[in-house]
């Protein structure tokens, strides 16, 4: 069988009760291929606790290895297709169920790319700008938004802020805005999830 699916539970910090947590938010089916859909070849030894193919009896092999790699591709690529924050897809998008709708949706030139945050940029500005926020305020939530790296190590409270300013924006995309957008928008997203960085 060259292609296998799972359930994929999707999860958002959250603070409770004064603790901050990873809360579930919901469920989605993702479907992966096993290494037999790249090498006719190769087959599984067994499955492991959570029923994915294992390709030695200890699952530390070379070949266990690029299985892992190709399940975080095809992970990551499905939560790309989320409303931030939500087990929702987002308007247009569908989970990949072939080989080929996997790397299709995953194949996509660099200069592309480079275009495609640019306009999604622009798009977000448009954005803000319908927010009522001073102008220093709206340039500020705006460079924020140009650089992910950057929005990972600032304080919870300016992350916090911007999943709210993200999830806005994502929500009033069109479906072909959405699908456009996916992959810059969703490393914004990413980067307000991830913990504080401590350099004192």
């Amino acid at each position: 069988m060259n292609m296998r699916n799972y359930t994929m539970e999707v999860s958002k910090k959250e603070e409770v009760n004064g603790v901050t947590q990873y809360v579930k938010q919901g469920e989605i089916k993702v479907f992966y291929p096993t290494l037999s859909a790249f090498f006719p070849e190769v087959k599984e030894v067994k499955d492991d606790e959570e029923g994915f193919p294992l390709y030695s009896a200890e699952g530390d092999s070379p070949l266990d290895w690029l299985f892992g790699a190709a399940l975080a591709a095809v992970k990551a690529q499905a939560r790309n297709k989320l409303l931030p924050g939500t087990a929702t897809l987002k308007p247009g998008q569908t989970i990949a169920e072939t080989l080929e709708a996997l790397i299709q949706a995953g194949v996509r030139g660099g200069g592309e790319a480079l275009a495609i945050r640019r306009e999604m940029l622009q798009a977000f500005a448009s954005y803000v700008s319908t927010l009522g926020k001073a102008s220093n305020v709206q340039a500020a939530i705006n460079q924020y938004a140009s650089s992910a790296q950057a929005l990972q190590i600032q304080p919870q409270k300016v992350k916090d802020s911007m999943t709210k300013y993200l999830t806005g924006f994502a929500e009033s995309l069109t479906a072909e805005q959405a699908a456009r957008f996916e992959a810059p928008l969703s490393k914004l997203v990413e980067a307000c999830a991830g913990d504080e960085v401590d350099i004192s």
